[in-house]
């Protein structure tokens, strides 16, 4: 049974849809990409998939030519969501979800709605459901460090939390009156390793106040 022109709008619809619904989530947590960025990748995997299965009348062309280049041309735009501050890359995940986005959109313009579907809750119940046992696993230590700039204070700083293997999430900084403040967000750092690094940062002379607390890991 031939496949009708409003079948195939169907499609690209429906997968709209279910890269908004992943991109939701995205939008949510305020990632480099969101809500838009993910509906566009599906509903744009979902049209290069249908132009590549039903464009041509030819029998001997390989519906699958065209959808297997999207696997490839998802990876640019995935690197473009990811972020690299200092020894961290950030946004993994969004381009994860971007890579799933443009799998959601393929299935669909396959016709595989079912598929696509439970796929989808999967993705949905692994980015939200997961978000609390990783926060228990990955705990974030918050620190707060006063000091005097012009002596070189914060790269033995990150030399040691790369040393010890601790990852920089998060870091902003005010200045005023010559006294700079740096507030870090660091995961994979406790125990005597933060002590380390505490007092370490209280023996230099243009340190005025460290500061530690425990929070958790932002999803």
């Amino acid at each position: 049974m031939p496949v009708t022109t409003m079948e195939l709008v169907i499609r690209v619809v429906v997968a709209a849809l279910l890269g908004a619904a992943l991109g939701a989530e995205r939008e949510i947590n305020q990632k480099t990409a969101g809500l838009r960025t993910h509906t566009l990748v599906a509903a744009g995997a979902a049209l290069f998939t249908i132009a590549g299965a039903f464009a041509f009348d030819d029998s001997n062309v390989d519906p699958t030519r065209i959808a297997a280049q999207i696997v490839t041309g998802i990876g640019f735009i995935g690197a473009g969501g990811m972020i690299r501050t200092g020894f961290t890359v950030s946004g993994i995940t969004t381009a994860a979800t971007l890579w799933f986005a443009a799998a959601l959109g393929l299935a669909v313009g396959f016709g595989m709605y079912g598929i696509a579907i439970a796929a989808l809750v999967v993705a949905l119940i692994v980015m939200v459901g997961f978000a609390p046992v990783r926060s228990r696993i990955h705990r974030v230590q918050h620190l707060e460090i006063t000091y005097q700039p012009g002596h070189g204070t914060m790269t033995p700083l990150f030399e040691t939390l790369n040393a010890v293997g601790a990852s920089v999430h998060h870091m902003a900084l005010d200045e005023s009156e010559g006294v700079r403040t740096v507030r870090i967000e660091v995961a994979g750092l406790g125990g005597d390793s933060l002590e380390e690094v505490v007092s370490a940062l209280r023996s230099r002379d243009e340190v005025l106040n460290v500061s530690t607390a425990l929070g958790h890991e932002s999803p």
